[in-house]
């Protein structure tokens, strides 16, 4: 019986190893949480569907777009992530703000790093933190709020939240997005790759596990599993709701901050959430190649409550 509900928290609802062994606790009196824990990740691991989803995630190739470079030597454009539309804790007015300093900086581009959407059960309860149901209300949703100014494109990928749908009935939010809003581009699950050169590249990436105890931890780890010749100039991170820049082993990287105030989840777990968007600052040579980067975030400090409301 506990392997069944297992399976259904980790692939069906998305939950993650610690989680899953808190609801299972109860079938094993006799183990701490640790040896359930390493109990439950065994079984999960050596299942059939564990390996199906590897290997449909291994095989899928990162998209890769290429940008059309008239020789700048300076590239600026907006990078952001984690909306979170259709969730209650969602910043929307921060959010337009944001974009309004975009518009008033002369921003033509702006890179979403995945969420655009809250999404559904993502864990038990998930549902009450939704103020929409159903994928037709939460698109309608994100058309309807998300900034529109006349002469900036959004380039965005998708991420765990928004593949929530994806994971029941296999249906993509993203290019029904994209096809509903013509300033509005669609480049993948997960991850993208954009040359803003083609010196220079920008990998965005949305990854699935959790936070870590120091902030570039993961960021760091990540950095270090890529191979040598596949790294891009510029990495930037979205899921972890953090935002920091550094210079790691020759890649620029960047987290990408959030729109989302504190959760019941985040509040509960201890998790730290910084909102607001970045505008960077590229400098480039000659053949399209990085020598300088300027990163500058904008953070929004107060959460508004209940600002879905405001936009009614």
């Amino acid at each position: 019986m506990w392997k069944a509900q297992a399976e259904h928290l980790r692939f069906d609802k998305g939950m993650s190893w610690g989680n899953i062994a808190e609801h299972l606790q109860d079938h094993f009196p006799d183990m701490d949480r640790k040896q359930v824990l390493e109990k439950v990740r065994s079984y999960l691991r050596g299942c059939k569907r564990y390996k199906e989803e590897k290997d449909r995630y291994l095989d899928r190739e990162k998209n890769t777009i290429e940008t059309n470079w008239k020789g700048d030597k300076i590239i600026r454009f907006g990078l952001m992530g984690d909306t979170q539309i259709n969730s209650k804790y969602t910043q929307i007015t921060h959010l337009h703000d944001y974009y309004d300093i975009l518009k008033a900086e002369g921003i033509e581009t702006v890179y979403h790093t995945g969420d655009m959407d809250e999404g559904e059960e993502m864990r038990p309860g998930h549902k009450y933190e939704c103020y929409t149901q159903g994928v037709d209300d939460h698109i309608n949703e994100i058309v309807r709020v998300y900034p529109e100014r006349q002469g900036i494109k959004t380039c965005f990928i998708t991420g765990n939240h928004d593949h929530s749908i994806y994971r029941k009935v296999g249906f993509d939010i993203g290019p029904v997005i994209a096809s509903r809003r013509t300033d509005m581009e669609y480049l993948g699950r997960d991850e993208a790759r954009v040359y803003l050169t083609p010196n220079c590249s920008l990998d965005l990436r949305h990854p699935w596990d959790g936070t870590s105890y120091a902030l570039s931890y993961k960021i760091q780890k990540q950095v270090e599993a890529m191979q040598g010749g596949e790294k891009p100039n510029l990495y930037a991170v979205g899921h972890y709701h953090k935002a920091e820049y550094f210079h790691y082993r020759n890649v620029h990287c960047v987290q990408t901050g959030c729109f989302q105030g504190e959760t019941p989840f985040t509040r509960g777990k201890g998790i730290s959430i910084h909102m607001g968007g970045w505008i960077m600052e590229i400098h480039v040579d000659d053949e399209g190649t990085v020598t300088r980067v300027k990163p500058e975030f904008i953070p929004f400090y107060k959460t508004i409550k209940d600002d879905w409301k405001n936009w009614f």
